[in-house]
């Protein structure tokens, strides 16, 4: 048994670090041995991300020199986040004998953050523009959105490779069953294109692999699929989905031991997902020209577009600091992806500003124009670096630990 000290120091030392700046979530960081059995303990890790967001992939696959290829001129939507998170693994019930609960090792996972995203370029003056127009300022458009991300919290258990653990025995491979869900508490911008929350809840159901194939050598597999909930609220003028399309979620790490302490890997992720849906854009970045004496909107309606996917591939350095120290550096690029886009209508009314249905406005449909979704529509193409640090607090060796040279 752990004393009640070392939990209590344990529990403070993570919540503490869950305070500290966090990344918007998405998949797990393909760090090797994520989906290890680690003997009972308590762990807190922090990680840095950035990313340039220069480039992105339309719908069709095609890598384009712009965040938001429809819009005329570069736009970029750059982003430096961090990640905090507080991992637990531990045994459940041992004196009550249960079923499947008593004989393995479980783990839970806590993460939050805080990120940084804004607009640049062409993106940055069309939100200037709209704003000195007096006529679209309803929207109060902004260029930043910084705050803390959304709460993620995950469950687990080891399916296979933990029997024995108070035995310290390493199996060749383990099998790890996660459910998760992602709350929407963090900070949300609906005006603005980049946001550290959501404003939707997420869940997630992910079978994971861990396995030894040779001496020294690491490999890690997960697939899961992730639903959402309805954005009650979608931002940046309705060009974010009210309703994200579900996920199927991959990832794939390769490590060996080329030094003691010493891991140098190669991993690949990545995703595919289902139409999102739009529901009454309020604008578009590319508005057709109104008729003389009148102008144009959006026409009310539910859109789709034709669903995302995106595959990455990188490199991981990962270096053993004594007993409870772990770093990690990734650098990883996207290979291929699509971006949703969809079709949006417009109707043209005479005279300018009057209310379709009263007496004297007239409208008629107008011209169609091509709309870059936006939020977990946008694939961007882009290279990213992620800086890792971990810390043991509990007590105990690692459990078929990184760094062991059997």
């Amino acid at each position: 048994m752990v004393p009640t000290r070392t939990w209590t120091r344990a529990l403070a030392a993570g919540l503490g670090l869950a305070l500290l700046p966090g990344l918007v979530l998405a998949q797990p960081a393909p760090l090797p041995g994520r989906y290890l059995p680690l003997y009972p303990a308590l762990y807190g890790q922090l990680s840095l991300e950035t990313h340039a967001g220069e480039r992105s992939f339309d719908a069709q696959g095609e890598e384009r020199d712009s965040a938001l290829p429809q819009l005329e001129g570069q736009s970029r939507l750059p982003e430096q986040r961090a990640e905090a998170q507080f991992l637990w693994t531990f045994p459940m019930f041992e004196t009550l004998d249960l079923p499947f609960f008593s004989s393995r090792l479980h783990t839970a996972r806590l993460r939050i953050g805080y990120g940084g995203g804004r607009v640049e370029g062409a993106l940055a003056d069309f939100v200037a523009d709209r704003s000195d127009d007096a006529s679209t300022q309803a929207d109060n458009l902004v260029t930043r959105g910084n705050g803390l991300s959304d709460l993620e919290l995950e469950f687990g258990s080891f399916l296979t490779g933990t029997a024995n653990w108070k035995q310290r025995e390493s199996a060749s491979h383990a099998l790890l069953l996660l459910a998760g869900a992602r709350l929407p508490t963090g900070t949300y911008e609906r005006d603005g294109v980049a946001s550290a929350g959501g404003n939707t809840a997420s869940f997630t159901v992910r079978l994971a692999l861990h396995a030894r194939p040779w001496r020294g050598a690491l490999l890690d597999a997960g697939f899961g699929e992730r639903a959402f909930l309805k954005n009650q609220d979608p931002a940046f003028g309705g060009l974010h989905p009210v309703q994200p399309g579900d996920r199927r979620e991959w990832d794939l790490s390769l490590a060996q031991r080329v030094w003691p302490g010493w891991y140098l890997g190669v991993f690949g992720r990545g995703h595919d997902g289902d139409a999102n849906l739009y529901e009454n854009p309020r604008f578009s970045v590319t508005p057709p020209e109104p008729p003389p004496n009148g102008d144009t909107y959006p026409t009310p309606g539910l859109y789709r577009d034709a669903g995302t996917h995106a595959r990455e591939a990188g490199l991981s350095l990962s270096w053993l600091i004594g007993a409870r120290w772990k770093a990690d550096l990734l650098w990883s690029t996207t290979l291929d992806g699509e971006s949703g886009e969809f079709d949006l209508p417009y109707t043209e009314r005479q005279p300018a500003g009057c209310t379709p249905g009263s007496t004297g406005c007239s409208t008629t449909p107008g011209e169609t124009v091509r709309v870059d979704g936006l939020g977990g529509a946008r694939v961007l193409a882009d290279d990213r670096l992620m800086l890792s640090l971990q810390y043991q607090f509990g007590q105990g060796d690692a459990f078929t630990c990184l760094g062991c040279e059997r």
